[in-house]
């Protein structure tokens, strides 16, 4: 394998997690997220009730999609009001596409 560095940040992520559980709090929290998983995985519809009900708030869901919305909107705009960027950013990467492939063939 040539390109070392997802293996490398998912072996740090492991071992930055094993090291995190040292502490008795954070090792309590995450056994009792676990069973909760465990738990609305088995449940599959409660799991959905709880995520749609509240109390009058918009579930989690929608919030998320509003805000991916939001975002999308926000680059769409930037795109139409600015050309010369995102013409910028499309010859930056085709500059950087050269070079690796330039690296590739020597």
């Amino acid at each position: 394998m040539k390109n070392k560095m997802l293996p490398a940040i998912l072996i740090g992520a492991a071992v930055g997690a094993g090291l995190s559980l040292i502490d008795k709090n954070t090792r309590n929290s995450v056994m009792s997220s676990t069973k909760d998983l465990k738990y609305y995985a088995q449940n599959p519809e409660e799991a959905k009730q709880k995520m749609n009900s509240g109390s009058g708030q918009p579930s989690k869901i929608d919030s998320l999609k509003d805000e991916v919305m939001f975002w999308k909107e926000t680059v769409e705009e930037i795109r139409r009001n600015n050309p010369e960027l995102e013409e910028s950013l499309k010859d930056a990467k085709d500059t950087f596409m050269k070079k690796r492939d330039q690296k590739k063939l020597n």
